[in-house]
């Protein structure tokens, strides 16, 4: 499965890559939301391919890129939406594609050629999820009250005992 993403959408679903939004830090919003993609495309092994809307950079007219083995789209004079919708018209296989996006007109259109949906604010609390399982399944749990044994203590014992009278 793999998953075909309305990037600025789901920027809008998470308050700090919005709050860049705001702040006219374009970039940084994409690169914090790629940054996120990234590490849940690692943790999960799903392709992902994302789509911004216009140019990366007003002077650079690049078409798409990858990011790490995320393909990266941007529509130039095109919208996303339109880019989105030919993907899926173009695709072989729709059905095994899944739309990430809250825009109705996009969502009407890939569920008529079979392809899945899934909302922005469904699949960024998907994300948030997975990332934060998977960081704290990584801190090794302590153990609460290391018991050890007879004889572990008498080692420990005659080692310092040994210390004191050096």
């Amino acid at each position: 499965m793999s998953f075909l993403i309305d990037g600025f959408n789901l920027i809008y679903k998470f308050p700090e890559l919005e709050a860049l939004m705001y702040e006219n830090d374009l970039s940084g919003a994409r690169e914090g939301l790629l940054s996120l993609l990234k590490k849940y495309e690692k943790i999960t092994g799903k392709h992902i391919r994302i789509v911004f809307d216009g140019k990366k950079e007003r002077s650079i007219e690049i078409k798409s890129e990858k990011c790490g083995t995320i393909d990266v789209y941007y529509s130039l004079e095109y919208s996303a939406d339109h880019l989105i919708k030919q993907f899926i018209k173009k695709d072989i296989n729709p059905r095994s594609k899944t739309v990430i996006t809250s825009d109705k007109d996009i969502i009407v259109y890939v569920t008529r050629h079979r392809a899945r949906v899934k909302t922005s604010e469904e699949f960024a609390d998907e994300v948030q999820k997975t990332i934060r399982e998977w960081e704290e399944a990584q801190v090794p749990e302590k153990e609460v009250d290391p018991s050890l044994s007879s004889e572990e203590i008498a080692y420990w014992e005659k080692l310092f005992t040994r210390r004191k009278k050096s």
